[in-house]
């Protein structure tokens, strides 16, 4: 059984909107195996909504009229359809996929828009839910758009913060989900991939690295879905893997036109496949301390670890792959560690956060670094993916480099986070966190 997990906001947002008294024109997009539709079909249970799929058929039109099942239709053009949402008795209509029906017929959105012009003088809802973002922006977003302006509300849905995680994995230690975290990220599909009773090695042999396996294929089936050539974005995420997270670098690397390559990388932004980081004490974006980073932790594990030794799993060399995984696996969950450290820190409320972020500045680096701009608090944050870590050791480093951090600082607090420690403190200022504080705090 599939399960609906989180997404209280979203849906409490949704049945806010079908409660309106006028018409609404609502965007719901986000990547693929997010869970967008599983969403929008418990928000029709509740509603009694016309819930349509759309898809690349030529003969989309009979598709669709088939899907209303309470009543015989025949959509013998595209001005039917949009009569029939006009005069039905639904007054919710859910197209799923709609993106697909402008790859159908480009002229799509402008009959939309005009059909608008007439539905919104009712008490209709029209959910419009995409997932090719390429598309959904060329269509819905920015100005010259044939629905820009015309969406009353817009919704974007994000992978599952690490929280929810033990939802799906309910007998793994706070380790092992941290792991599952590291390798799936948030996607409920790639969450459902894996065996609950399973080892993490087990389900990497069985949910990944087998050929037949929904997972081992999955990064690049989307980046051929997203993209009419997805050979500078693979040369995107490779230069990423390497460590080359400059512009300069990945240009370099990759082999991409410096005036091409902010369009590719502003789509795999929009896609949240990668982001764009500054230092924390930026307050504008420059390009010698820009950093790029992998978002999504799937990605970042396959190319890291599938994609470069894809031919040696088609020579059937799967076990070997593993072993060198196995042997990586740890420095490869600490990064990682720091985004579950991260949350820890939004949500836990050490006092009032106005701001959150790393911190860099040629050799030197801090983990978390998060302040509030009115009362001068800062909190400066060290992550150890390790055990019996040395936290005095650890904290005089974190206080050497925090010197560096030129803010008008009336409170410094010091963090440090680890597996497990030597020795357990207690000192004013500084808070020490190891995977049983962390257990109890995201309750699992």
């Amino acid at each position: 059984m599939i399960m609906f997990i989180d997404r209280k906001e979203e849906l409490d947002k949704l049945l806010e909107i079908a409660k309106s008294k006028k018409a609404e024109l609502v965007l719901v997009y986000g990547r693929r195996r997010v869970g967008k539709s599983r969403l929008l079909v418990e928000f029709a249970k509740k509603t009694d909504a016309l819930y349509l799929l759309a898809d690349i058929s030529e003969n989309i039109l009979d598709i669709l009229a088939r899907q209303v099942s309470k009543e015989f239709v025949k959509f013998g053009a595209w001005e039917d359809f949009f009569e029939f949402i006009y005069k039905s008795k639904y007054k919710i209509i859910i197209i799923d996929e709609f993106q697909y029906l402008y790859l159908v017929n480009k002229a799509w959105p402008s009959m939309l828009q005009r059909w608008w012009e007439k539905i919104k003088e009712t008490d209709k809802k029209i959910i419009l839910c995409g997932s090719i973002i390429s598309t959904i922006y060329k269509i819905s977003m920015g100005y010259g758009a044939a629905l820009y302006g015309r969406k009353t509300f817009e919704m974007q849905i994000t992978p599952l913060k690490f929280k929810f995680l033990k939802n799906f994995f309910p007998k793994y230690n706070f380790e092992q989900l941290v792991q599952a975290y590291a390798i799936l990220g948030g996607v409920p599909r790639y969450l459902e991939e894996f065996d609950p009773k399973a080892g993490i090695g087990e389900n990497i042999k069985n949910k990944i690295l087998n050929k037949t396996s929904f997972l081992y294929n999955e990064p690049l089936n989307l980046l051929f879905e997203e993209f009419r050539s997805p050979a500078p974005y693979v040369s995107i995420f490779l230069a990423i893997t390497q460590g080359y997270t400059k512009f300069a670098e990945i240009a370099e690397v990759s082999k991409i036109q410096s005036h091409k390559l902010p369009k590719y990388l502003l789509i795999l932004e929009r896609v949240g496949l990668i982001e764009k980081e500054i230092p924390i004490t930026e307050k504008k974006i420059k390009a010698k301390t820009t950093r790029y980073k992998i978002k999504d932790n799937f990605y970042k594990f396959w190319f890291n670890f599938v994609f470069k030794n894809k031919s040696l799993i088609e020579q059937g060399l799967e076990k070997e792959v593993f072993d060198s995984i196995e042997k990586e696996l740890n420095a490869y969950v600490g990064k990682t560690f720091e985004d579950v450290c991260r949350e820890f820190v939004i949500n836990s409320k050490i006092f009032r956060l106005t701001k959150v972020g790393r911190w860099w500045h040629k050799d030197k680096e801090i983990d978390i670094v998060a302040l509030n701009d009115q009362t001068k608090e800062v909190l400066f944050v060290e992550c150890k993916w390790q055990n019996k870590v040395d936290a005095k050791k650890v904290l005089d480093n974190l206080k050497e480099k925090a010197k560096d951090i030129k803010l008008l600082k009336k409170k410094e607090v010091y963090a440090i986070f680890a597996k497990s420690f030597k020795e357990k403190f207690k000192e004013p200022g500084v808070l020490l966190f190891d995977l049983n504080d962390l257990m109890t705090s995201f309750a699992v």
